[in-house]
């Protein structure tokens, strides 16, 4: 039996390193997504339908997956902190 618990430790802690990886990787993507609303001083959807189909993915696939749940939020409130007064 002390074989699955090792198993569940090594699972936890491949996702715990992966969320840890994609904080960065979400915070930069956050904040070059801001940079674009500010610049283009369009709406958030209007942003998004002038996309490219590859780019709406990959801004899909990076914010809709499950799985950099817990980084998106993470890195989200990072950004906001460090942008509350601007």
């Amino acid at each position: 039996m002390m074989g699955d618990s090792f198993i569940w430790y090594v699972i936890g802690g491949i996702l715990l390193l992966y969320v840890l990886v994609m904080i960065p990787i979400q915070y930069r993507n956050i904040a070059a997504t801001k940079e674009q609303f500010k610049k283009t001083k369009k709406t958030h959807n209007e942003t998004y339908e002038d996309m490219s189909f590859e780019e709406q993915q990959l801004q899909f696939n990076l914010q809709g997956n499950l799985l950099n749940l817990p980084s998106t939020l993470i890195a989200t409130s990072i950004y906001k902190m460090r942008h509350r007064n601007k």
